[in-house]
């Protein structure tokens, strides 16, 4: 009988595929070099941890406490247990040195301040380095604009439009931030309630971005107090349009019309102005869009999911601040989507303080008596699948359930209002009717005028906020001075010694959560999620793989004695001969020349032709213990650090750049 032999995809190992390896940087929308700063902390380098932290990300005080996290989903170390605590570790981090620090120095500010400066416009470590970080944002505002056409407006004083202010002004041009409300912030401010994010820590962050030199103008209503037209009546070279998604949207369903019923986003904005709202002692907020769909749409919907997730479960436990006995959650998906998402510690604190959740449901209609919300009704659900196995969720008949409520709180998603948008502004709509963007640069159709953040995405996390910031900032710059900001990158490996390496003790500690304030604590704004102690954080942080460490092997020193696939501790090796390997053109390149065969070639008729062997590495379980360098007869492995670092060049040819990297080598 003939068995067919098992084969292996294969990826060649190149830059590309080393910064993929760096998981937690890789999947940060603003590429903060996380293993840096963690790695970091475990040193006890605590001013590093921040310059690294803080240098692509002007609200990293915020994101220590409310990020989604996305670093922490992507962590290797979750394969294996659980994840680094990457977001409460940056916290740590900006304790010490953040805005919130007693000792911290403004960024700019007058001579006895200045200390505050060298702090991030210092070359960063190896990796932090980023076209979007502090460091190379400053270098190239050294190389000068003309003030007379850099001036540039930006409407909206949110996460995106501040992130797009604080580059700007590094950059060298002259900025101006127009704010609805009464205080900056966006839906930082408004949206997320205080028991999560301190308003001091807010003010504090956005005033360092003020002291840049960036101007800010509140109580400016688009549409009311000025126009697109006179923005650029007045001499602005270039216009960002950053509102947030305020706008909730809503339900279809009959009974939204009664007294009791609220919208999520501006339930929370009024408590956070200060009004009190009676809920009765029952409530109900309806979750999410939920719905099971299809697998691109949902990739694409994924992150504005995330954000709507959150308002769901922030709306519910304010709810609970709010004097409220009873709330209740009702969530169109699984319990398991719910899980997966970036939202897992708002649903386990909301869990925590006694929020009843039900999920696989579909709400079907809110039922009131003399105006005023009595009950809302549900229908369960059941996932139907299409042709192409693609699963929906649908009703299912006669399962009608009603439970009573004094209110019922909608929290399934928001959008931008852009009513102020005029016909003659000549800035186009998209079908969904977000702004039309140009894909790379953030161009509207209308010269001169760009969209950023939730505008043209709907809403979004404060993470993803900020990187719409780096690249709306960037597209302008690049208008204005009328040539390409190019981003010139460098790559390269230097032998870690075997000792640096972690240790198997290191394997052995588990992750520790955050503490977080008793339960009969929790009331009005108090702050329930703490910080580390010194000792917590550096044992956390120890817990990091350092996936920047790579295991690299020399074929003409390997001898095949299988040593290192015998020592590995997690089984990561195999040695398969080549024909049992399938990969795209650079797999065919290289075995060609190595061997002279093609690969296709290697097996024909039944008859091996080549003995020629490979050694394949499971990424997923590698610890980056060591033990296959240590055992090695040859010196075939080596633990190589991977290092990249990014420029912004003006016009410079990446040819020109590069020739650097080989002295790094």
């Amino acid at each position: 009988m003939n068995v067919p032999s098992e084969r292996y995809q294969v990826e060649i190992v190149d830059t590309g595929y080393c910064r993929s390896l760096i998981s937690c940087q890789a999947a940060c929308p603003a590429h903060t070099n996380a293993q840096g700063y963690v790695n970091a902390i475990a040193r006890g380098a605590y001013e590093e941890g921040y310059i690294i932290a803080r240098q692509p990300n002007p609200f990293a005080s915020i994101c220590g406490r409310v990020c989604a996290s996305p670093c922490e989903r992507a962590c290797r170390r979750g394969k294996i247990d659980a994840p680094i605590t990457i977001r409460t570790l940056k916290r740590f981090l900006c304790e010490h040195y953040g805005a919130e620090a007693r000792s911290h120095l403004p960024l700019f500010g007058e001579e006895e301040r200045k200390a505050g400066i060298a702090r991030l416009n210092g070359k960063p470590p190896y990796n932090a380095q980023t076209v979007e970080s502090f460091s190379q944002l400053a270098s190239g505002g050294k190389k000068g604009v003309d003030q007379g056409s850099s001036s540039v407006a930006i409407i909206g004083a949110g996460p995106t439009g501040l992130t797009a202010a604080h580059d700007l002004a590094l950059l060298g041009h002259k900025v101006t931030v127009f704010e609805a409300a009464d205080d900056a912030g966006g839906m930082a401010l408004l949206g997320i309630p205080e028991y999560r994010l301190p308003r001091d820590v807010l003010k504090l962050e956005i005033g360092e971005i003020l002291d840049l030199g960036v101007a800010l103008k509140v109580n400016r209503r688009l549409g009311v107090d000025f126009s697109l037209a006179s923005l650029r009546e007045e001499g602005f070279g270039a216009i960002l349009i950053a509102i947030g998604a305020y706008k909730d949207k809503w339900l279809n369903i009959e009974g939204t019309g009664l007294n009791g019923v609220l919208a999520a986003v501006d339930f929370l904005t009024h408590v956070k102005l200060g009004s009190r709202l009676n809920l009765g002692n029952k409530v109900a907020v309806i979750g999410g869009d939920g719905a099971r769909r299809p697998a691109r749409q949902k990739e694409a919907d994924e992150v504005a999911a995330d954000s709507t997730l959150m308002t769901v479960f922030d709306a519910a436990r304010q709810a609970l601040r709010s004097g409220v006995s009873e709330v209740h959650v009702f969530y169109r998906g699984t319990m398991a989507e719910m899980r997966a998402s970036q939202s897992q510690e708002e649903l386990d604190g909301a869990l925590e303080e006694g929020i009843i959740l039900h999920t696989d449901v579909i709400p079907n209609r809110i039922i009131g008596s003399n105006g005023k919300v009595t009950g809302f009704e549900t229908l369960a659900s059941r996932a139907q699948y299409d042709e192409k196995g693609q699963p929906a969720p649908v009703p299912v008949a006669g399962s009608e359930s009603i439970i009573e409520c004094s209110a019922v709180i909608l929290a399934i998603g928001q959008e931008s209002d852009l009513s102020f948008i005029r016909p003659k502004d000549n800035v186009a709509f998209s079908d969904q009717g977000a702004i039309l963007t140009d894909t790379d640069t953030l161009a509207t159709t209308a010269p001169g005028i760009f969209a950023g953040g939730d505008a043209i995405r709907g809403p979004r996390t404060v993470i993803d906020a900020v990187a719409g910031g780096h690249r709306a900032a960037r597209a302008i710059d690049n208008y204005l001075r009328g040539v390409t900001l190019k981003t010139v990158s460098q790559e390269w490996l230097t032998p870690v010694p075997l000792e640096d390496l972690p240790s198997q003790y290191n394997l052995n500690i588990p992750r520790l959560n955050p503490p977080r304030l008793p339960l009969d604590r929790r009331s009005g704004g108090s702050e329930v999620e703490g910080v580390f102690d010194e000792a917590s954080a550096r044992e956390q942080a120890q817990r990091c793989l350092k996936c920047h460490i790579q295991t690299v092997f020399n074929g003409d020193l390997c001898i095949l004695c299988g040593g290192c696939v015998d020592v590995c501790p997690q089984s990561c090796y195999k040695m398969v001969r080549l024909d049992r390997l399938e990969g795209d053109e650079r797999l065919e390149v290289i075995v060609e020349a190595r061997y002279g065969i093609p690969l296709s070639e290697f097996r024909k008729g039944g008859e091996v032709l080549s003995q020629g062997t490979a050694m394949i590495k499971d990424e997923t379980r590698c610890v980056r213990c060591g033990l296959c360098a240590k055992r090695c007869p040859t010196g075939a492995i080596t633990m190589e650090a991977f290092h990249f670092e990014e420029e912004l060049h003006y016009g410079e040819s990446a040819e020109e750049s590069l020739e650097t990297v080989d002295s790094k080598q």
